[in-house]
C-alpha cells in the first residue's frame, strides 16, 4: 500500500511540474507578444491636446485644455481621436517623443464618438495603423493590448479583453455595435487604439464606464473606416435612409420577427416596392435577427448605392431593391421599438399592441 501511495504521489508531482512548466511557457509566449506588439505600434500613439476658450458663471474668459490619447491611421499622418476631446476646440496639436507639432482638425463625428485630425507636419519614422475593409468583429474572450497615454505617462500598454459586443450602454444608444472590454478607462486614454494578440487594429476607445463597472467601448474599424470616408471627403458623416418604420415581434410559431409597421410615402422603400408587414429576412450583407442588426445595416449603408433587401411576405421569401438616399431633415430619430410577445398567437392586425408597440425610423 505504501509502495502504491509513493507511486501516485510522484507520478501526482510529474503531472503538476509539467502543467506548472507549461504554463511558464505560455506566460512567456503572450509576455513577448504583448512587447512586439508595443514595439510595432507605440510609434503611431502620441498625447493630443486641444485648447478651449469657454466662460465661467461671471461671463469670465477661461482657457482651458483636454488631452486624450491619437494615432496615425496614415502615411499623410491622418490622426484618429475621440470627439469629447477636440470637440468646439480653438487649436489642436499633439506631444511625440518630447516634441510638440500642429495638427489640423478634419471633421468630428459626435454621435459615434469619432474625431479625424491631420499633422501639419510630421515626426521622423512613425508608424501608422492600417484600417482594413470589411473587417469582421473579435470573437469575445479574445484578449487585446490598448496602448493609451494615460495620465501624463508616455505610450503605455495594457492588456485587456473582448468582453462583448455592445448597441448600448445605460441610457446611450450606440449608432452601430461597439467592442466592450473589461477595464477601467483612466484619464488620458480617450482615444486610444485597441489592438489584438496578431497585431490587427480593432479600433479605438470612445466611451466608458464608472469605475466600479470596470467597461470601456470601443469604436471598431470597420466603422471608423465608414465614417472616416465620409469626414474626409464630405467633410460630416451622411447617414443611410430608405423611409421604414419597424417594429418587433415573437411567437410560438414563428419565434422572433422584425417587420416593416410602417412605409414612409414617396421613400425609397416604397418605390422599391417594400410593404407594412414585410419580415425583414436581409439589409445588404447583415441578417435581420433583432433591431439592432437593422441598426448596423443601416450605419453602414451608404447615400446613392443600392441596397438589397430579402423579406418574407405571406410566407413568401422575395427580394427587393432600394436606393440609399440621405435623411429628409425633419427625419427625427424615435426610441428603439418595444418587442410585442404572443406566445399563444400573433395579434389579428400584425401590428401588435397599439398601447405598447412602437416604431423606429430608418
Amino acid at each position: 500500500m505504501n509502495v502504491r501511495l509513493i507511486f501516485v504521489a510522484v507520478a501526482f508531482g510529474t503531472l503538476c511540474g509539467s502543467v506548472v512548466a507549461q504554463s511558464d511557457s505560455d506566460f512567456s509566449i503572450i509576455h513577448r507578444r504583448i512587447s512586439d506588439i508595443y514595439s510595432e505600434n507605440s510609434g503611431g500613439v502620441f498625447r493630443l491636446m486641444a485648447a478651449h476658450t469657454t466662460y465661467d458663471e461671471k461671463g469670465e474668459l477661461q482657457n482651458t485644455q483636454r488631452s486624450g490619447t491619437g494615432c496615425f491611421i496614415s502615411r499623410e499622418g491622418h490622426i484618429l481621436a475621440n470627439a469629447d476631446v477636440v470637440l468646439n476646440s480653438d487649436r489642436t496639436w499633439f506631444h511625440y517623443k518630447g516634441v510638440n507639432y500642429s495638427s489640423e482638425l478634419i471633421g468630428v463625428e459626435p454621435s459615434s464618438g469619432l474625431a479625424l485630425l491631420k499633422a501639419n507636419n510630421l515626426p521622423e519614422n512613425f508608424t501608422f495603423f492600417l484600417l482594413e475593409a470589411n473587417q469582421a468583429l473579435p470573437e469575445v474572450g479574445s484578449m487585446a493590448v490598448m496602448i493609451s497615454c494615460a495620465w501624463e505617462f508616455a505610450p503605455s500598454p495594457s492588456l485587456t479583453m473582448v468582453a462583448g459586443a455592445e448597441t448600448s450602454f445605460a441610457q446611450r444608444k450606440f449608432v452601430t455595435t461597439h467592442l466592450r472590454i473589461n477595464k477601467v478607462i483612466l484619464a488620458g486614454e480617450a482615444g486610444a487604439p485597441l489592438i489584438d494578440l496578431n497585431g490587427r487594429f480593432l479600433g479605438i476607445q470612445i466611451a466608458a464606464t464608472p469605475p466600479n463597472v470596470s467597461a470601456g467601448f470601443v469604436l471598431p474599424a470597420r466603422a471608423i473606416l465608414r465614417i472616416r470616408d465620409d469626414l474626409l471627403f464630405a467633410g460630416k458623416f451622411i447617414s443611410g435612409w430608405i423611409g421604414i418604420e419597424i417594429g418587433v415581434r415573437s411567437t410560438i410559431r414563428d419565434g422572433r420577427q422584425i417587420y416593416l409597421t410602417g412605409i414612409m410615402p414617396d421613400s425609397p422603400s416604397q418605390n422599391g416596392g417594400l410593404k407594412t408587414n414585410d419580415v425583414l429576412v436581409r439589409i445588404g450583407d447583415f441578417p435581420i435577427q433583432t433591431i439592432s442588426d437593422v441598426t448596423n445595416a443601416m450605419f453602414f449603408a451608404r447615400a446613392g448605392q443600392f441596397l438589397d433587401v430579402q423579406v418574407f411576405r405571406d410566407g413568401v421569401l422575395q427580394d427587393f431593391t432600394v436606393k440609399v438616399v440621405e435623411p429628409p431633415e425633419d427625419q427625427s430619430n424615435s426610441s428603439e421599438p418595444a418587442e410585442v410577445t404572443n406566445p399563444a398567437e400573433e395579434p389579428a392586425s400584425g401590428l401588435g399592441s397599439e398601447e405598447n408597440d412602437e416604431e423606429k425610423p430608418s
